[in-house]
């Protein structure tokens, strides 16, 4: 039986830790953001020589690397924006991710050859708005998240250029990210990387007269988020978007840590050869959805693409985190003197809890905290807390990129 076509795995990182993670985890390419003129500009980043150096991780390891300059750019920014375009020619990322046609003229002329791809917030939602970046010069595109199913195939049968789509993570309650509550909130400008997600607040009714008086709007145990928006989740339905043809399947997560994009990768890289094995069916979707659950989200969506009632888009006030699993620690080094990983904690662990252990192209395991032993005193401790460096007996063997985890209180 000839296999499927199986789309590229794009995953986000925000640093070179991330970055590392992703490409040992299984994405086909990772995008990232120097220190300007993308839309994640408030945590992590890489410098030049960080550009440099994580390229050269991922191509030695066979994973492309994309550069977001996917920021609105103004007139008096446009300057500092050429400076900017001509320092990366040292660097040499495999495409260029921007949403403004004027910045496409500037790489154009200052990185000729370079792939550019068009961020999903230039909001392209037919065939045409495709077939005009390719003619002026694009390699790909982005899709609005707003299409559905129907519209996506439609477009990818009428296109030459690869279609790139969305399929996790976080959505806005604005057109394809096109917002402006952050900006009118607090000052931080969405559309130029500083979003303070003010749409995921919690938020109260006050009557105009009586101030200190404050109501919940409607209101569950976990809050009240009145502008909160589920979180994009399309892998019950891989195997369809496979099947339209997408050349690219990206990850939303550049504020991510290297937990949530370590096991985001594993499960969509699980996905996807399981479709390239025809071997996609429910217990196995079944298996990856619960894996995935681990991760901290909000309730899944299947978006535009596939929900049959826009209700499930519209009505999110009592939409809030879920939290099942911590992050507790990850290697950090060796111990030469006994033999054994360094783990660095990253949340709070104590001696006789259950651990699980996600480690690149392996099955997840479970194993007991039997001893925990601080390395720099090499004595024993009852419990492990963030930033401590310790040695942990009963985990058995670790990758050095294995993911330590626990079940959260409240969902034990």
């Amino acid at each position: 039986m000839k296999s499927k076509k199986i789309p590229e795995l794009l995953v986000p990182a925000n640093n070179l830790i991330v970055l590392k993670y992703a490409v040992e985890y299984g994405a086909d390419a990772v995008y990232i953001g120097g220190k300007q003129f993308n839309l994640r500009s408030l945590r992590g980043n890489f410098s030049l020589d960080d550009l440099e150096t994580s390229i050269e991780f991922a191509h030695k390891r066979g994973t492309a690397v994309y550069l977001a300059l996917n920021a609105v750019v103004h007139e008096d920014e446009l300057e500092a924006l050429k400076t900017y375009i001509k320092s990366l020619k040292r660097v040499k990322p495999d495409g260029i991710i921007i949403s403004d046609i004027g910045v496409m003229s500037l790489v154009k002329k200052h990185l000729p050859g370079i792939n550019i791809h068009i961020s999903t917030q230039a909001n392209l939602t037919n065939h045409l708005a495709v077939k005009r970046a390719e003619e002026m010069g694009a390699s790909r595109v982005n899709l609005s998240r707003e299409l559905s199913y129907k519209s996506l195939k439609g477009i990818i049968k009428r296109s030459n250029i690869e279609i790139e789509v969305f399929t996790h993570g976080a959505l806005c309650i604005s057109y394809s990210g096109r917002c402006m509550l952050s900006k009118y909130m607090t000052g931080r400008d969405a559309n130029k990387g500083e979003c303070a997600h003010s749409c995921r607040w919690k938020y109260y009714l006050m009557e105009e007269k009586r101030s200190n008086l404050f109501f919940p709007v409607d209101q569950d145990k976990r809050g009240t988020y009145i502008f909160n928006s589920r979180d994009l989740c399309l892998l019950p339905e891989l195997n369809r978007v496979v099947d339209a043809g997408v050349h690219s399947i990206k990850i939303e997560g550049r504020m991510k840590t290297e937990s949530y994009v370590s096991l985001v990768t594993w499960v969509y890289r699980m996905a996807l050869d399981l479709i390239k094995e025809t071997r996609f069916r429910k217990n196995n979707i079944d298996f990856l959805m619960n894996e995935l659950d681990k991760a901290s989200h909000r309730n899944f969506t299947t978006g535009f693409m596939f929900s049959n009632e826009r209700k499930e888009l519209e009505e999110n006030d009592n939409v809030g985190y879920i939290k099942k699993y911590t992050f507790v620690g990850k290697v950090d080094g060796w111990n030469k003197k006994c033999g054994k990983p360094v783990i660095l904690v990253k949340n709070q662990f104590k001696q006789d809890e259950e651990i699980d252990i996600l480690t690149p192209g392996e099955m997840p395991v479970k194993r007991n905290v039997d001893k925990i032993i601080m390395e720099s005193s090499m004595t024993k401790i009852a419990v492990a807390n963030p930033n401590d460096k310790v040695i942990v007996e009963g985990l058995g063997g670790l990758n050095p990129y294995s993911i330590l985890r626990k079940k959260t209180l409240s969902n034990q």
